[in-house]
């Protein structure tokens, strides 16, 4: 199992994306701490990870990310119940879509501590219980960031600012902590089947076809806590990048596509500026093809 024995904490895991990283990373041995508000739903993804039969600890707390004392209780119970912490996933997130001339001023402001705020408590709560004694497997800090950087949509003047201050504050912290055994990266999806897109439409079987499930986004997480992403850090691993290199693997003949050493010459003759996006994370594409055998 990928992460057997591993212990992981998710961020906004009472759905979607993050409840999906949730039940991956038990499904490959991790123990797992649960944080969102709701401590109904945070009980639901529990109930399915022990309904796994996989044997792990799952520790569910609820706890607000915008309020730090809320947080940093959370975390010492993680630390009390799992021991030191492996991985941490800041995944929780929230967005409105207003005229920016328009928007709500305690919107806006809502916005930026849930996505920004959240993340630096997130960090400053775990710090602590992080384990960073042994360089050849680092703890990680994975966040998860958005297509909104860079690509700045209208009329969400405060989600994209948000992310755009995650990208600085990971490049900084990653700067800060580098001597200390702790990797910072982030996953950059595009639209996603959440309620963060489709309200409570969202997982109702009529998405578009452009949409993707959040478990659709698994592997980037996993790889990230896995060993072959132990020297990786202040990465962004941009989805759409990676999910048009995965529709030339589909279509690959079988010898072009066994592993990154002999796919990589096949996407750069058929999709050259494909290969520019993703070639310095070759280590990435030959994890999605591994998995995908």
């Amino acid at each position: 199992m990928l992460l057997k024995g591993k212990n992981i904490v998710i961020t906004g895991s009472g759905r979607g994306i993050g409840k999906a990283i949730a039940i991956a990373c038990a499904k490959e041995g991790a123990n797992i701490g649960l944080i969102s508000r709701t401590l109904e739903e945070l009980n639901i993804t529990k109930k399915e990870i022990e309904d796994l039969g996989v044997g792990v600890k799952v520790i569910a707390k609820p706890a607000d990310i915008t309020k730090f004392e809320e947080v940093e209780v959370a975390f010492q119970a993680f630390h009390n119940k799992l021991g030191l912490l492996n991985g941490i996933v800041a995944n929780a997130g929230y967005s409105r879509m207003w005229s920016t001339h328009e928007f709500i001023n305690e919107k806006f402001s809502e916005i930026l501590n849930v996505n920004i705020l959240g993340v630096f408590y997130t960090f400053k709560a775990a710090y602590p219980y992080m384990k960073k004694d042994d360089k050849k497997d680092k703890a990680r800090f994975i966040i998860t960031g958005s297509e909104a950087y860079p690509i700045a949509p209208i009329k969400l003047a405060a989600y994209v600012a948000s992310k755009y201050a995650v990208v600085g504050l990971q490049k900084s912290m990653s700067m800060e902590y580098k001597r200390e055994n702790i990797n910072f990266n982030m996953v950059l999806p595009t639209q996603v089947d959440t309620r963060l897109l489709r309200g409570k439409n969202a997982g109702d079987g009529n998405k578009p076809a452009h949409v993707l499930n959040p478990w659709d986004l698994n592997e980037y997480y996993l790889f990230l806590l896995s060993d072959d992403a132990n020297k990786l850090d202040n990465a962004l691993i941009f989805v759409y990048d990676f999910n048009e290199a995965k529709k030339l693997l589909d279509g690959a003949p079988s010898g072009k596509k066994e592993n990154w050493e002999v796919f990589k010459d096949y996407l750069e003759e058929k999709a050259p500026k494909d290969y520019e996006n993703v070639k310095s994370l070759g280590k990435l594409v030959d994890f999605i093809i591994t998995r995908s055998k």
